[in-house]
């Protein structure tokens, strides 16, 4: 009788721990500087979150490794939902390609919350380049002697790569800790051009100092309908740049279910739309089971690309 009521007060226990969740301030890590796509997102989420959760959520930035020291502080942190972290391409389906001694599981290590976005990735050249389109850009690089692409993250590098190798330019890579860094380095002619999700470009194209010429994509993509798919000349670009919210593995089901539950209902408020789509991001919310589905399929999609793009681990 005694060993019954003490199992019942802890399912009671557990119970009200996860019926009261949360009751204190939740972090959110993004892998990539200030003024990145993850960056913007992350603070635009955070803003809307708050309310509905009733709760002050901090957004911290942890750059280096093409996003793996941000992933790999998400997976260590403690499966209570009071840590959580900005998901994607770059740090879930490219990483375990990437690194030989990748220090986190992309899969095991870590509970999906749920679906974000879709990044619409763009090419750039420098505004003086006299390249509008993606075969000028080629003409013009295969007239020089020597040419050179710039990444700040895991996705920007396999596109470059991939284009590089399907427009046969023997161009050579240039790592950025971030995004931005690759982004001013181009603007001043360092490099030729370089792949960069539209939230973090936006500015620099807006500004005068790059021009962006195709998105990274077979299809043009709905939220920059104007600019052509590079694949449409150079097919191959068949993997998605996704982002979504991730827990550390072993996160409480009941837990995972009221940040998806809020989760949704800010993806799907007008206002939230209204400002992803303006920073070059596809809104694309979902369950937890389907962002769990998304980041298995398409850890194979750029395993893939990878691959054929001949990038060996570092």
């Amino acid at each position: 009788m005694h060993m019954l009521l003490c199992g019942a007060l802890l399912l009671a226990g557990g119970a009200a721990q996860a019926g009261s969740f949360p009751s204190q301030p939740i972090k959110i890590i993004v892998a990539f500087g200030p003024g990145s796509g993850g960056d913007i997102l992350a603070r635009l989420l955070a803003q809307y979150l708050q309310p509905e959760l009733n709760t002050p959520i901090v957004v911290e930035n942890k750059v280096g490794a093409l996003g793996q020291i941000a992933t790999s502080a998400l997976a260590r942190a403690p499966a209570d939902g009071y840590t959580l972290g900005m998901g994607s391409s770059s740090t879930h389906s490219t990483a375990v390609f990437l690194t030989k001694n990748l220090s986190y599981d992309p899969i095991k290590d870590f509970a999906a919350v749920g679906g974000l976005n879709n990044y619409t990735f763009v090419l750039l050249v420098p505004a003086a380049s006299p390249a509008t389109t993606p075969q000028q850009l080629v003409e013009q690089l295969r007239a020089k002697n020597q040419a050179f692409y710039g990444y700040g993250n895991a996705s920007g590098r396999v596109g470059a790569a991939h284009f590089n190798r399907l427009a046969k330019l023997n161009a050579t890579e240039v790592a950025y800790k971030s995004s931005p860094d690759a982004m001013t380095d181009l603007s001043a002619g360092r490099v030729d051009f370089v792949f960069s999700d539209w939230g973090s470009a936006r500015s620099f194209v807006e500004g005068g100092r790059l021009r962006a010429i195709g998105v990274m994509a077979d299809e043009r993509s709905p939220v920059l309908p104007d600019l052509p798919a590079v694949g449409e000349a150079y097919p191959g670009f068949n993997f998605a740049n996704w982002g979504g919210l991730m827990a550390p593995a072993g996160t409480p089901p009941a837990v995972i279910d009221t940040l998806n539950a809020a989760l949704i209902k800010v993806l799907k408020q007008p206002e939230v739309q209204e400002r992803m789509v303006s920073l070059g991001l596809e809104v694309k919310p979902g369950s937890a089971q389907d962002l769990a589905k998304l980041v298995a399929d398409q850890q194979q999609a750029w395993g893939a690309a990878i691959r054929e793009a001949g990038i060996r681990p570092d």
